[in-house]
């Protein structure tokens, strides 16, 4: 089969979005060797504070990038918002980053609907995340270290509140190195809750 031009500049395009530095998949986990600082972009809080890369510093950092159309990702929220609570005394933050065109009112209309108590609503108002940060599929979730540097990212739904997903991130507090193998499990979406 032969590629139009058109369609190979698009399929070049494509496969670029992916991360190069993406290496050791196991269960969508994705270990960034060497870890990668992140572009600063705008992102805001729901009362319009600024809430981006710059105020991730300190400390490890967790951010899923969803969508209220995204079944996967509404599927993973209420496992955030359990864990939230339980891992944030431990050290890690947990941000959990809309990037729907309707901004603060799709984020919080979804939060209502699922009862999600934990996580502060944060919006990417001017869409740039996905691209800023080389996500191509959503739900991706982003590791931090302290110093605000992608360490891995998890492509697809993740029971987050999980023993396994727990074990992960207490070693991303810890400062160990982590491996594609600690990967948690895939969460499969039955409905739209």
């Amino acid at each position: 089969m032969i590629l139009s031009r058109r369609h190979f500049i698009a399929a070049a395009l494509a496969a670029s979005t992916w991360p190069a530095y993406a290496a050791k998949v196991a269960q969508g986990l994705f270990i960034t060797d060497p870890a990668k600082p992140l572009a600063a972009i705008d992102i805001r809080d729901n009362q319009g504070q600024p809430a981006g890369v710059a105020t991730w510093r300190g400390k490890p950092t967790l951010v899923n990038l969803w969508a209220s159309w995204c079944l996967p990702c509404v599927a993973e929220l209420p496992a955030l918002d359990r864990l939230k609570p339980m891992i944030e005394p431990e050290g890690l933050r947990v941000i959990a980053l809309c990037l729907d065109r309707s901004g603060a009112v799709g984020a919080v209309n979804t939060y209502a609907r699922l009862g999600i108590k934990n996580l502060a609503v944060h919006v990417d108002h001017e869409r740039k995340a996905g691209e800023a940060f080389g996500v191509a599929v959503l739900p991706t979730t982003l590791l931090l270290d302290a110093q605000a540097q992608e360490v891995a990212r998890f492509v697809g739904g993740a029971a987050w509140d999980g023993p396994e997903s727990l074990a992960l991130l207490r070693a991303l507090i810890a400062g160990k190195k982590l491996e594609a193998a600690m990967g948690p499990p895939l969460v499969k979406p039955t409905a739209n809750p």
